[in-house]
């Protein structure tokens, strides 16, 4: 009898240890792609029928594309720091380029490093801490913008000046390491951000000629709205410098905006083969299985659109960007949710089963992916709150159907100058301000109480 029980006893730990190791097993992964300064539609599975992407297209094929995914703040760094904390700048501390998290802030690494996970970063960093500060364990990654050749690469613990494209040397480590991942038995989180298709150190795109003719000049799109007087707008905007830098390209002229256009997405297409190699090899391990993507860009960008260049403005082609979600059990679709870039930390979270911090802004995105709910908010704060450009700061309300920004005289945010109300279904080049029209007096309202409420939540 007593060996019986013994026996029986010896099974019982056996199969507890093999249900650990399978819980071990289940436990997912997660690749985090972040591209740079990358429009909503620059990607050919979002509708756009010139541009050429085939990686980013597969791959929305395989998962969930969100039709409505915005930034909280659409620069670099603020964009950075709000997706790896799930937090608002004005909580995080990060309002401008190259600044860092305030003390104790932690991110989506530091969380999922202490529950066993391998963490990696590879391409472009841009806040004043470094990777390793902040939760990841391999790094091959190169600081802020520059140039796309021979650019300073922090490769572990050397420094290199490798000779062909950044986004390249640091795809290669990253696949490179994804092997290592693949002989393994822990589960693992990688973050890759490629610097394109932001500008090099000369605010130029230097696609190779051979991609550049890829493209026909006359089928490169012209914002609707490039001609826009801005008449309703806050009169600074004429010399800002999202307009100043607009006019030494050439804008608003049809043609400069078409060929500066064609750059862009010249080297989104080059983006797009170093993504490709990175999914192929990824793919090629069968890693699909138990993972997770995420593919994201850090804020959206203006092609002429109310004649302007670059980011930061409130308006909806600056906070606008794509978003794929793939991983087990995700059935290929397109999703009309209102999601965020600070929704990237509490999914991951919620779907690797670790507890979503209390002090996190952003929601999980969970029920979403398996279509167990439709949304999860119906409207947003955007905080332009940095001073990038001469920009004003800006606390804007984003709804399906409104946007509504509130443009303040300076830092204290205790006087408006400035405010504009969209309809973003009847008008989506946002061209008539509704803000004065007394017909929508309860919207202004409303969405002022919305600003309100959000600054006084913020901490």
């Amino acid at each position: 009898m007593f060996a019986i029980k013994y026996t029986l006893r010896i099974n019982l730990v056996i199969v507890l240890f093999h249900a650990s190791c399978l819980a071990q097993q289940r436990q997912p992964n997660f690749i985090f792609i972040f591209t740079d300064d990358q429009q909503y539609n620059a990607f050919g599975a979002s509708g756009n029928n010139v541009i050429l992407t085939p990686a980013l297209d597969k791959l929305s094929g395989k998962g969930l594309l969100f039709k409505n995914a915005n930034v909280v703040f659409s620069l670099c760094s603020p964009s950075r720091a709000a997706a790896l904390t799930g937090r608002y700048g004005s909580a995080n501390g990060v309002l401008e380029l190259g600044s860092g998290l305030n003390e104790g802030e932690k991110t989506l690494a530091n969380y999922l490093k202490e529950k066993g996970y391998q963490t990696s970063m590879f391409g472009k960093w841009h806040l004043d801490q470094t990777p390793e500060e902040l939760g990841f364990n391999k790094t091959v990654y190169f600081n802020a913008n520059g140039t796309y050749y021979g650019r300073k690469i922090y490769d572990e613990d050397s420094v290199v000046y490798p000779k062909i494209h950044c986004d390249s040397y640091c795809g290669m480590k990253a696949v490179e390491t994804l092997r290592d991942y693949a002989s393994g038995e822990k589960p693992f989180f990688m973050f890759f951000c490629t610097q394109t298709p932001h500008m090099d150190h000369r605010h130029t795109w230097p696609a190779m000629d051979s991609t550049k003719e890829k493209y026909q000049l006359d089928r490169i799109p012209v914002p609707a709205n490039h001609l826009d007087d801005l008449a309703g707008k806050p009169g600074y905007l004429h010399t800002v410098r999202n307009r100043a830098q607009a006019a030494k390209y050439g804008y608003p002229d049809s043609l400069a905006i078409q060929s500066h256009t064609l750059d862009y997405y010249a080297v989104l297409t080059e983006m797009d083969q170093v993504i490709g190699a990175l999914l192929d090899e990824f793919y090629r391990l069968a890693l699909d299985e138990n993972t997770y993507i995420i593919f994201m860009s850090d804020n959206g960008w203006m092609l002429g659109d109310h004649g302007f260049t670059s980011k930061v403005l409130p308006y909806r082609p600056s906070t606008h960007v794509p978003m794929i979600i793939t991983g087990p059990e995700i059935n290929p679709g397109i999703s009309e949710a209102m999601v965020l870039n600070i929704d990237v930390l509490p999914t991951v979270l919620d779907l690797a089963h670790i507890n979503i911090p209390a002090n996190v802004h952003g929601k999980s995105l969970q029920r979403l992916l398996f279509r167990a709910r439709e949304d999860v908010r119906e409207w947003f704060v955007y905080e332009g709150l940095g001073t990038y450009g001469g920009t004003k700061p800006n606390l804007t309300v984003i709804s399906k159907e409104y946007r509504y920004i509130q443009t303040y005289k300076n830092e204290k945010l205790d006087s408006i100058l400035f405010h504009e109300l969209y309809n973003q279904q009847n008008d989506p080049d946002e061209m008539e301000n509704l803000a004065d029209n007394p017909a929508f007096e309860s919207y202004v309202k409303k969405f002022a109480e919305f600003i309100e409420n959000h600054q006084k939540s913020m901490h």
